[in-house]
């Protein structure tokens, strides 16, 4: 008897009924008769048929929203599904199954156009966006290619004002001519030449030009955000004046004979900004589809082969300019799912008025940075204006100040660390293609300070304490014109803070505490005509003038913001697929990916360039044996744990690894910290062989958290395993080796890491199924539960055919409470989809 048929969700249709009646491929005179009622996977295949031969017409907003909820891709499997049940189909006798999901319909016999429908299915665009366009058209006058064997290596670009070039994916920018901005940053040329006795730059041939010296910036535009847009523009001689010069380095021999080769086939006269790109894929990131399946396409996107012969010349050389580069992808029209970064007219005004609070009248800059707090109710674009105004500080001082103190959607950070850094190049990305070693940190332990806001208060609070004693050299704002710096650069570090979305309740008290120990000069505060509930309350501009009038502070300006809000009819957003959860996975993954030796601190000369490790897994990787011997402590947040259970909970899981917090006297010899290997048990303390030195364990409710005052964080890790008999846990970590050295304490909150950092990626390649060449059913930790009936009870006897899972492999059948398959569609580890 076949197989029970599975119930498919009915979606709203554009279409007053479900019935659906099929037209076949001789006749169209008349309907066919009623039949005897069918299957969910027939009338599945009726109504693909049924849009195939149905002509097409203008597209209407009802029939657009059907195509964005019934979002079903036909693949191999769905149409051997078809195929299979075909004869079950008309002979299916449990009319149950069928009366929620059609009234009648007949059975077709058009195979052909059955199986021509995925294809069409999957080019039907579901959300494209105008404006997410680049209005840059390559031809062959605006874009010079360098090949080598054959395929193009780099591509030299010349843009008119206005122009603007949408891509998705990563590339190395390297401006030549003129000023374009991407992220708020502005990038300058560098191969510009000066008149002599002149500070003016003077547009040059293109054999004048001075190659000598670049500026590289590494560009990352995942869809998971909006895409990046490097945009021409066009300044004057006032506005180049204040610019802070880049950082360049000596441009190397062999890529400035190939600048000088490209830059000679182009009229760089013609044009107002002109730069090179080089493809970035090297830099490993692109590997982070290959780990989560569910953000496979995030960075690259499938090239399809249009090219049939009968192209005119300007659809040549956009094809050409679409594939030039890999890992490189322009958009060069409407594209489904795809949204460009748009910054609002208040986004624009607001940081201008920032930017003109940094000089005076006669455009000198002024003595006191500003210090600037951006607030505001949840998904209103807090982050992504943080990120801009950072960039665009970024043109007028050397260094900025960042303190992070949103746990869930951290900048630089992974999730649940407050942090502060002095930042000196742009974040031209979105924040899991930008990790960086914070200045000073603590670990919080959770995604909201909801379960210790005293704890999240005071970490908050050292860190702005030591922004003004460490990095200003001054204790509050209204300070800092009192201090001198010989170093100009100490002299003038302006101050972002990034502040939670929590607005209610406590949370508003926490914003309220911090901006009265801030004495900020700047608050820039989002507001939602539409969604009132996430806007900041009325009385809270009152509140902070009554605040800065009772302390006898100056007054700070309020800048109110409008809020981007996702959801919001005038704004829709192709990427609200991935939750803040996705965005937290890909944080830590990024993360603990980065190359140990040129991830966070590990190369000091190439700082801007980091480097991601994706083929191998983490569960493969060697890990670190740390020493617990001299560990000043052991600490379990927001759980109860027995101290003769604390190795267990302790085991296969997420810490943060801390340290004292000034240590400018150690000993450190400057070498690379080899991997150390277990030892044999030895006597510690005075105590026997094998007997196990125990932990400095502080159990929660009898002892505070870390001090803030006396401890910082340097990173996080991941325990593989414990050796009790050598006191070493087995780490994974991408904190360089002399930060490894600082580290005395070990902190576990509530933060776990994805299901997917457990799995291995490569198990496609590998002659075991499992986890590093380990059966599943050897594998500890984790367990893969399948429905009863589909695997055998035998390990040792292999799959049915058709029965072996294309990711997990194959389980004992294991039946219990909520075991039987989900629908998660490749989104294996998300909560929210487990149901």
């Amino acid at each position: 008897m076949p197989p029970k048929a599975k119930k498919q969700k009915i979606v709203r249709s554009t279409t007053t009924t479900t019935t659906v009646s099929v037209v076949t491929s001789t006749t169209t005179a008349a309907a066919p008769p009623p039949s005897a009622p069918l299957s969910a996977v027939a009338a599945r295949r009726q109504q693909l048929l049924e849009l195939a031969n149905k002509p097409s017409s203008p597209a209407t907003p009802e029939a657009e929203e059907h195509l964005e909820v019934d979002n079903v891709d036909v693949d191999e499997e769905e149409k051997a599904s078809l195929d299979s049940n075909e004869s079950g189909d008309s002979d299916s006798d449990d009319a149950s199954d069928q009366s929620e999901e059609e009234d009648g319909g007949a059975k077709s016999t058009n195979k052909e156009a059955i199986t021509a429908q995925p294809n069409e299915r999957r080019d039907r665009r579901l959300f494209t966006d105008p404006q997410s366009v680049s209005t840059f058209k390559p031809t062959r006058y605006n874009v010079v290619y360098l090949s080598n064997s054959g395929s193009p290596s780099m591509v030299l670009i010349g843009m008119r004002r206005g122009e603007t070039l949408v891509f998705q994916g990563c590339a190395d920018v390297i401006p030549l001519l003129g000023h374009s901005t991407a992220l708020g940053y502005i990038m300058s040329g560098t191969a510009e030449k000066k008149r002599a006795g002149s500070k003016k730059n003077v547009r040059s041939g293109p054999k004048e030009l001075d190659l000598s010296s670049i500026s590289t910036f590494p560009i990352i535009s995942p869809r998971t955000h909006a895409l990046a847009v490097i945009e021409s523009i066009a300044l004057a001689g006032s506005q180049r004046n204040v610019l802070v010069p880049q950082q360049t380095t000596p441009t190397p021999p062999e890529l400035k004979a190939q600048l000088e080769t490209l830059t000679s086939q182009l009229a760089s006269e013609d044009f107002d900004t002109v730069f090179a790109i080089r493809s970035a894929s090297e830099c490993g990131i692109l590997g982070i589809e290959k780990v989560v399946p569910l953000f496979k396409g995030i960075l690259s996107m499938k090239q399809n082969a249009r090219i049939r012969g009968n192209e005119d010349e300007e659809k040549l050389t956009q094809i050409r300019f679409e594939t030039s580069l890999p890992g490189f992808h322009p958009i060069l029209e409407p594209t489904d799912s795809i949204a460009a970064l748009r910054t609002p007219n208040t986004w624009q005004d607001a940081m201008q008025a920032l930017i003109d609070s940094t000089v005076d009248e006669n455009s000198q800059r002024v003595k006191r940075p500003p210090v600037s707090v951006v607030c505001g109710g949840k998904k209103m674009g807090k982050s992504t204006f943080s990120r801009l105004i950072l960039n665009r500080m970024l043109n007028r001082y050397r260094k900025v100040a960042f303190i992070e103190c949103d746990i869930g959607q951290s900048e630089f950070t992974p999730v649940g660390m407050v942090a502060l850094h002095v930042i000196e190049t742009p974040a031209l990305g979105a924040p899991f293609t930008h990790p960086r070693q914070p200045y000073r940190a603590f670990f919080v332990g959770n995604s909201t300070p909801k379960d210790d806001p005293d704890y999240y208060m005071a970490c908050v609070k050292e860190l702005v304490k030591t922004y003004y004693g460490e990095v200003s050299h001054t204790r509050s704002w209204d300070e800092s014109d009192d201090y001198h710096s010989e170093d100009e650069e100490d002299d003038h570090i302006p101050l972002i803070i990034n502040t939670q979305g929590w607005i209610k309740g406590m949370g508003y008290d926490l914003l309220i505490q911090l901006l009265a120990y801030t004495t900020p000069s700047h608050i820039f505060g989002f507001h939602s005509p539409s969604n009132g509930d996430s806007n900041l309350p009325p009385s809270f501009f009152t509140t902070i003038r009554d605040q800065a009038l009772n302390a006898g502070r100056e007054q700070p300006k309020f800048l109110y913001v409008a809020a981007v809000v996702l959801g919001d009819d005038s704004n829709l957003s192709p990427f609200t697929k991935y939750h803040p959860a996705d965005h937290r996975a890909l944080a830590l993954l990024s993360y603990f990916y980065l190359d140990q030796e040129t991830g966070l601190g590990g190369d000091v000369e190439n700082r801007n360039r980091l480097v991601w490790d994706f083929t191998q897994a983490l569960v493969v990787r060697r890990p670190w044996c740390w020493d617990w011997k001299n560990a000043k402590g052991i600490w379990v947040l927001f759980d109860q744990v027995p101290p003769s259970q604390i190795l267990y909970a302790l085991n296969a899981s997420l810490v943060a690894l801390t340290g004292d917090k000034e240590n400018p006297h150690d000993d450190d010899d400057g070498g690379e910290t080899e991997i150390s290997q277990p030892q044999p048990p030895v006597a510690a303390d005075g105590a026997p062989a094998g007997q196990i030195v125990p932990l400095s364990y502080f159990p929660l409710g009898q002892y505070p958290p870390p001090p803030p005052e006396h401890t910082t964080c340097h990173g996080l890790a991941i325990i593989r395993s414990i050796q009790p008999s050598t006191r070493t846990l087995h780490i994974l970590t991408p904190v360089a080796p002399s930060k490894l050295k600082k580290c005395n304490g070990v902190v576990k909150g509530a933060i776990h890491m994805p299901i997917h950092s457990s799995l291995d990626h490569n198990e496609d390649n590998s002659a075991v199924r499992g986890v590093a060449g380990v059966p599943w059913k050897d594998v500890p930790y984790l367990n893969y539960e399948a429905p009863s009936g589909t695997y055998s009870n035998n390990p040792s006897q292999p799959p049915s055919p058709g029965s072996q899972s294309p990711r997990l492999g194959y389980a004992p059948p294991v039946k219990i409470i909520g075991s039987d398959a989900k629908v998660t569609r490749k989104n294996l580890g998300r909560k929210r989809l487990q149901q």
